[in-house]
């Protein structure tokens, strides 16, 4: 298939070379007219084309940690928002009262605190002399004791139910835009549930999912060439899993990707893969000789004569073949003028 393949991608003029083949043809040409190049084994890489879409770095799932209904809403779907903005407000009407009853009981035991400890004064100056016992000291002091304490443990209720009212507004917790919005003024909500989502706008990533023998080469730092809407990107690789899904046996590969070119969250990109699929030659497409029949072949010089030599097609890579030859290290390889040679025949030196 892969020889059809080159078959169709070159056309050279096959039939013109037959000629050459016969025995009275001289062997020797004073005026060649070919060209040639030297060209080596080395490693030789394959590229996949993986896609994936790009999201924010920074993404978060807001809620609230009160009960309530939406009383405001802020903003809307798409729109850009600072750190601290606020997004929503969020009404419950037990938060003001139990704050206010908080506040009054400290205050009351405030005050019962104060006046037990001028008595705890009173009652140890009269100890000294003896004018009480210790037990009704020890009963006052036991009293403040249990007063501080109640006062301690209300203040952490107050504090607590003042924080539960400052989060009656949800703010961003970071510059970005709103990805998504799932609730609206004037809906109850309860505690913990997800009201929008909002996706950072200084660093996007993209995840993608790949087999492990793409994986295994693959290393944390490593930079990958992106497509996006044909503009090239380089996304570096910032986190890479060790572990398979169990399911689907791929690898997650998590890739920073810089903003560029207006690329936004949830847009495609193309991410290219390079696989090492061995040593071999890379040559002009233009020095392959395929007529469709035989095997396919090139002309190689050597010690100034003509061998023909045939390859073996590993891939096709745009004016370019990655193939097998019988030979090593460098060779002479003639790229274009084959019509003008033949198999064994001895070129003279200019």
């Amino acid at each position: 298939m892969r020889t059809t393949k080159i078959t169709l991608l070159i056309i050279i003029g096959f039939l013109t070379t037959a000629c050459h083949n016969d025995s009275n043809v001289s062997t020797e040409l004073q005026d060649s007219g070919y060209d040639a190049a030297l060209f080596s084994p080395s490693p030789q890489f394959k590229n996949h084309l993986v896609a994936a879409f790009v999201v924010p770095t920074d993404q978060a799932s807001m809620s609230f940690q009160v009960s309530g209904i939406i009383e405001e809403q802020f903003i809307y779907i798409g729109d850009s928002v600072v750190k601290g903005q606020e997004l929503f407000k969020v009404s419950n009407p037990s938060l003001a009262p139990q704050i206010n009853q908080f506040k009054s009981e400290i205050e009351a035991i405030e005050a019962t605190l104060k006046q037990n400890q001028v008595e705890v004064r009173r009652f140890k100056n009269l100890k000294q002399t003896n004018a009480i016992s210790q037990n009704e000291l020890d009963r006052l002091t036991n009293q403040r004791d249990n007063l501080l304490a109640s006062k301690k443990s209300l203040e952490a209720q107050l504090e607590q139910a003042e924080s539960l009212f400052d989060e009656s507004y949800l703010r961003a917790p970071f510059a970005g835009n709103i990805a998504e919005i799932y609730k609206e003024a004037g809906e109850v909500i309860s505690p913990g549930e997800v009201i929008l989502v909002v996706g950072g706008i200084t660093s996007l990533e993209a995840p993608i999912f790949l087999p492990a023998f793409l994986h295994k080469n693959l290393r944390q730092g490593d930079i990958l060439e992106v497509l996006y809407d044909q503009n090239p990107i380089q996304a570096t690789i910032k986190e890479i899993s060790q572990t398979a899904n169990p399911s689907s046996q791929l690898f997650k590969v998590m890739l920073d990707v810089p903003i560029m070119h207006g690329i936004k969250s949830g847009e495609k990109i193309t991410v290219q893969i390079p696989e090492e699929i061995g040593e071999f030659f890379r040559l002009p497409i233009e020095s392959v000789i395929d007529d469709g029949i035989n095997q396919p072949f090139v002309f190689v010089i050597d010690n100034n004569q003509v061998i023909q030599s045939k390859i073996s097609l590993i891939d096709i890579e745009g004016d370019e073949v990655i193939v097998k030859m019988p030979q090593q290290g460098e060779v002479e390889v003639v790229t274009a003028g084959q019509s003008k040679l033949s198999p064994q025949q001895k070129l003279i030196q200019p």
